[in-house]
């Protein structure tokens, strides 16, 4: 049985409707009849871009029949509308592949299926990120890996506080008007020069200077005015701190800093020891006394001294046993998302392919490109796509036609200067852009289907440089891209320097940072795109604003904390669909009638499911199985461990369809017919259940530990 049921424009980005750790299952939609459906939390089957293929367990209440449920379950696609930040998505567009009730009769099983497809039509049912990546696994995901790299950068220890500034490749300085002096152009840094005198601002009106750009670097004692003039006074209080090492690098470099000598401590009941008094993550294992170190999501191993090591590369599925036996609440906890095989990586994996959605306006005309003087393409090795090169924008050319993609949202043009429109499709070709290209990031962006007035489209975190890698995730390609340099200078997204850590809520947060007793202090980038290449670097004067980085701050916490909304400051946040730059492209919302808003049923436990055969489970306090029979009673089944089959045949599709069909089918129809698969059915059920169960308990308190984390900011500790 396959029917359409279509459902209102759904958008879940302007303002959540609900918190992931206020969402609960089961959900009911009650109908002027006064009965009610019951829909379990999904179990999903398959996941790609906002296509959802999942069945669940349903019951329906019948006034005329004493509010007895009778129980059954449903195959369906769906779409879903994700709103990260708030960590929730909307399942919409519901189409019912089968309904199948084993203890009802066969004209009930006719009227039942009509009753679910009139009250499922329309309803839009919500669900935290963190139950619907539970339900999860890479094969249901599609999970692919990109061809990365992962050559070590060079990696600098500090055994007092230090700061790195990274200059993309040789300095490259431009004179400031009106004045004697030139600034580096390639770093998020101020960096200025004068004849022989360089000036270093670090934030907090800190000013440093050296006779030359390779230092040594002291506090300025005296800056010219005209110098101090190109940033504003910080508000923060000028904090005296001695000997900040300054470490200039024009190569990819990684900075670990550590409070004096490094300082080890066991991690505890195994062979592993940390360190310390840094916030890196450094390890040392006993048994074969390696070094271990995580930069930017990838493990590199040193052999001999600390300090005077040589550095390579080591697959986070080929880590030493100890890292996955690391305690979840030990103070390197973190780790584990960047070592294969732990719950935590897995999760990380699954994230990662959970998008961001949206639906943009198919007459938004905001978009345009400006390049550095004539577009100038270049050819993308073996696919027969161009790409701009003299431009922050993502342009490429193929066939006769211009794409380009900014801000999550893909855009068509018959010339490179436009006009642009919002595009309905793009070439497979596009898509087959490698990692070594500057632009890879873009193949993260999907068209997911169309109507007359919208066109909705998406990203994985991907496009912000997350990718899968050998079970868990890593940031960046790991490729240097050149930048462009002409009028302007136009940085690619790197890698290295900027001390990327994992946060399983936000992803990728960026800051370079260092210790000095019990005080922190943060470098951190407060400025739109800046670094990433999304502004660019702009010759001065352009005040306050040096290559798309506001002014540098620092940020001096007690008692070795971090505040989030100053340092570590998260790489792939806000929404992009929803910066006030880009909000006027997002379809405003419909309201969604109070009746067709699935609620929360109280006081039913979420404890009900389907297994693949259609044949439904309730798990009991005691921690076992029962089965719903034929005669509306729950009894303990036997032979759980083999496969069963159907208690009844699919349902034939009812003869009156819907009147409101999508006007377009969706372009990526699932591979499978999940409900009439008699080789999918044919499993043993009871690992089935517990697995499914299991996942749903661990969503239910992956939302709630999202809560707690977000009640907990901006007051989160950070280790020493």
């Amino acid at each position: 049985m396959k029917f359409w049921l279509t459902g209102a424009l759904a958008l879940f980005l302007l303002a959540p409707q609900a918190r992931a750790g206020n969402i609960s299952w089961p959900q009911e939609i009650a109908a002027e009849s006064g009965a009610v459906v019951i829909v379990y939390q999904p179990q999903v089957e398959e996941f790609s871009g906002n296509d959802l293929v999942g069945r669940a367990a349903i019951s329906v209440k019948r006034p005329a029949a004493d509010n007895v449920p009778v129980f059954g379950a449903i195959w369906f696609e769906a779409k879903i509308d994700t709103d990260r930040d708030a960590r929730t998505a909307t399942i919409r567009d519901v189409d019912i592949l089968d309904v199948r009730f084993a203890e009802a009769s066969d004209e009930q099983k006719e009227a039942l299926a009509s009753f679910i497809e009139g009250q499922v039509e329309g309803a839009h049912f919500t669900i935290s990120v963190d139950q619907l990546l539970a339900d999860l696994d890479a094969e249901k995901a599609g999970v692919a890996e990109a061809e990365l790299k992962h050559n070590p950068p060079k990696i600098v220890l500090s055994t007092q506080p230090a700061i790195l500034v990274s200059i993309d490749g040789e300095p490259v300085y431009e004179m400031i008007d009106g004045s004697r002096y030139e600034r580096v152009v390639n770093t998020p840094f101020l960096l200025v020069r004068g004849g022989t005198d360089y000036y270093l601002y670090i934030g907090s009106n800190a000013w440093y200077e050296a006779t030359s750009i390779a230092g040594a670097w002291s506090r300025a004692t005296r800056v010219p005015d005209d110098v101090a003039g190109l940033v504003e006074p910080a508000d923060e209080d000028d904090t005296q701190v001695d000997d900040i090492q300054i470490i200039i690098a024009n190569e990819p470099t990684e900075l670990i800093v550590s409070d004096g000598p490094p300082s080890w401590a066991p991690v505890e009941g195994m062979n592993l020891l940390y360190m310390d008094n840094t916030d890196s993550n450094a390890f040392l294992e006993l048994s074969t006394q390696s070094y271990y170190v995580l930069l930017s999501g990838r493990w590199y191993r040193g052999e001999g001294l600390l300090g005077d090591l040589e550095w390579s590369h080591v697959p986070n599925d080929e880590l030493p046993e100890p890292f996955g036996d690391i305690p979840e609440d030990s103070v390197n906890g973190a780790v584990l998302s960047q070592v294969a095989g732990t719950e935590q990586a897995r999760d990380a994996v699954l994230d990662n392919t959970i998008p961001q959605t949206a639906a943009i306006k198919r007459d938004d005309d905001s978009f345009s490109v400006e390049y550095d003087g004539t577009p100038a393409f270049a050819p993308i090795e073996e696919i027969d796509v161009l790409y701009a090169q003299n431009t922050t924008a993502a342009v490429f050319r193929y066939g006769n036609l211009y794409y380009a993609c900014d801000n999550g949202v893909w855009y068509v043009s018959n010339t490179a200067t436009g006009p642009w429109t919002v595009a309905t499709d793009v070439p497979d070709a596009i898509y087959k852009i490698p990692a070594s290209n500057p632009h890879h990031n873009v193949t993260y962006v999907k068209v997911y289907d169309v109507t007359p007035q919208v066109v909705y489209v998406g990203y994985t975190p991907a496009y912000y440089g997350s990718y899968y890698y050998r079970g868990s995730v890593v940031y960046g390609s790991g490729w240097y891209y050149n930048p462009w340099y002409g009028r302007y200078y136009y940085p690619r997204y790197p890698t290295w320097g900027f001390h990327m850590s994992y946060n399983p809520w936000y992803g990728w947060g960026f800051g370079v940072s260092w210790t000095n007793g019990p005080f922190r202090f943060t470098f951190s980038s407060h400025g739109h795109g800046g670094w990433w290449g999304v502004g660019g670097y702009r010759p001065y004067p352009r005040p306050v604003v040096y290559g798309g980085y506001r002014k540098t701050n620092i940020n001096i916490n007690v008692d070795n904390s971090i505040n989030i909304g100053g340092g570590n400051r998260p790489a792939n946040r806000p929404n992009l669909y929803n910066r006030s730059e880009t909000r006027d492209r997002v379809a405003n919302r419909p309201a969604v009638p109070s009746d067709r808003q699935a609620r929360p049923a109280n006081n039913i436990q979420n404890n009900v499911l389907t297994d693949r055969s259609g044949n439904v489970y309730q798990r009991d306090t005691s921690g076992g199985w029962q089965q719903r029979d034929n005669t509306g009673q729950w009894t303990r089944p036997e032979n759980l461990d083999r496969a069963t089959r159907p208690t009844q045949q699919p349902s034939t599709r009812p003869a009156q369809q819907p009147a409101n069909r999508p006007a377009q089918r969706p372009t990526n129809q699932p591979s499978r017919d999940w409900a009439n698969d008699q080789r999918y059915r044919q499993q043993a059920v009871r690992p089935q259940l517990e697995r499914d169960y299991g996942a749903r308990q661990h969503g239910a308190q992956r939302s709630q530990n999202f809560e707690r984390h977000q009640q907990a900011r901006p007051n989160r500790q950070r280790r020493r």
